[in-house]
């Protein structure tokens, strides 16, 4: 009898064993989330988090989708090809309107209240393009149309004299724009760092303005979004990926131009390091701001991409206005 007792104990005792072993082995297996993103400075901070490692301390694999722009990453959220998606605020609030259940989760890219920016327009060596009634009748490239970067390539040519509708938009890929200028294939591209910088560093194209800043001060760009059947599935994973996110900001704002951050980037957007180090770049935000979404969606009212209300607040998941402790 005390033999059998014994036996139950040791018995009871290995299987508690196993199912501890199982567990903390399941919690030492990474969360592995696909994340589409931009091979451009805008999305430093989450290159900088998977080379420190910072997602991975927080159990995260990330999983990177290169894109050409933030639009063409939502139909992947939404068919759940990926779990989170770096897009420009344009394309976010479209697919909110139109039903597609995003929620933004952290901040990404903002400009700031002054020049240099984050993007400007560029024109060839010695052209004479300077306003937006100078570019009626000519082609300037986009990354995508129907995003952030058309919207205010468009309402920069209005602020300037110019009729939007009389300018051809081409799409053309951010790392492609400078050798589409140079090659006149377009007559301007309003491109995105690192490549404003090494493109005019090169003294092939010239600056002819900063859109972003002439249209709107502090323009929140772009954001990391996921879906809300995602979001309320996981709502640890996602706390785990803005803590992450929001650490790797920290390190980005503090140790820009150091030979770490300049290997970082180097990395990722195939320049030149002594390309990278000349950037002068605008602080990563912690936080999204509501009423500068709102100063977006007016824009786009105006520009015809949007009809009736729209509540700002109500895109924003609470790890986008606060970052979770």
């Amino acid at each position: 009898m005390i033999h059998s007792r014994i036996q139950l104990l040791l018995g009871a005792a290995a299987t508690a064993l196993l199912m501890f072993t199982s567990s903390a082995f399941a919690q030492a297996q990474p969360v592995k989330l696909r994340v589409s993103t931009i091979p451009i400075i805008d999305t430093a901070p989450l290159q900088v988090g998977i080379a420190k490692g910072f997602f991975a301390d927080e159990g995260l694999a990330i999983d990177t989708t290169p894109t050409a722009g933030g639009a063409a990453g939502l139909p992947a959220l939404a068919a759940g090809q990926v779990q989170i998606t770096f897009s420009n605020i344009i394309s976010i609030v479209l697919g909110a309107k139109q039903g597609l259940g995003f929620e933004i989760i952290t901040a990404g890219s903002n400009t700031g209240a002054t020049v240099p920016d984050l993007a400007g327009l560029v024109a060839k060596k010695g052209s004479t393009l300077k306003t937006g009634k100078d570019f009626e009748g000519k082609r300037i490239a986009v990354n995508t149309r129907n995003n952030i970067i058309w919207l205010y390539a468009r309402a920069w040519v209005k602020a300037t004299g110019g009729d939007p509708d009389k300018v051809t938009y081409l799409e053309v890929p951010f790392p492609q724009m400078i050798d589409a200028v140079k090659g006149d294939r377009v007559d301007a591209a309003f491109v995105v760092e690192p490549f404003l910088s090494a493109g005019v560093g090169s003294d092939a194209v010239q600056m002819v303005a900063w859109p972003y800043n002439t249209v709107q001060k502090r323009v929140p760009v772009a954001q990391y979004a996921a879906s809300k059947e995602f979001i309320r599935q996981n709502p640890d994973v996602i706390d785990r990926f803005a803590r992450a996110y929001y650490k790797s900001v920290d390190w980005t704002n503090q140790n820009q131009g150091s030979e770490e951050w300049t290997k970082i980037v180097s990395a990722y957007t195939r320049l030149a390091p002594e390309q990278i180090k000349k950037l002068a770049l605008p602080p990563f935000e912690k936080s999204v701001d509501a009423a500068g979404i709102d100063a977006v969606v007016d824009l786009m009212r105006k520009n015809g991409m949007l009809e009736g209300a729209f509540d700002a607040k109500a895109l924003l998941y609470r790890t986008a206005t606060q970052a979770p402790r």
